[in-house]
């Protein structure tokens, strides 16, 4: 019987401490993402109707991140050009003010996608990117300057 007692002690203490730190693990998490959305920060894929709509409140920077070929082929009105793939495209975004809201896009999606990435590490704090790029914005109807 004494036999018995130790290894059953031994499991419910073992069960006890699993659960107190799944406890305080989980704590702590809720932790983390309240500070997540206490710091506000946004970093979001939108379509083409609700890039459209925060463009047009003019509160923030229309970033086109595709190459000047590309840009004089089509670009959204009032869209800043910067290269994704040109050598001074960290040191130009980084001249920008990270609280602006940017609204940034691409042919396609992915380019303005991996800038989103690289301008929430910057510590830009709201980041909209077109999914689809600047071909769902047309495949959409809406227009582009030449």
């Amino acid at each position: 019987m004494k036999k018995l007692i130790f290894p059953l002690t031994l499991a419910v203490s073992i069960l006890f401490t699993g659960c107190s730190n799944a406890q305080n693990n989980s704590e702590a998490a809720g932790t983390e993402n309240q500070e997540a959305t206490t710091s506000q920060v946004v970093n979001k894929d939108v379509n083409v109707a609700e890039f459209a709509k925060l463009v047009e409140q003019g509160n923030g920077l229309l970033l086109d991140v595709r190459t000047e070929g590309e840009y004089a082929e089509g670009h959204l009105e009032g869209s800043t050009l910067i290269n994704i793939n040109g050598p001074d495209f960290q040191q130009k975004i980084k001249e920008l003010d990270p609280e602006t809201p940017v609204y940034v896009y691409c042919r396609s999606g992915a380019r303005s996608g991996n800038a989103a990435k690289i301008m929430k590490q910057l510590g830009f704090k709201t980041v909209y990117n077109l999914e689809g790029g600047i071909l769902a914005w047309q495949r959409s109807g809406k227009p582009v300057v030449r």
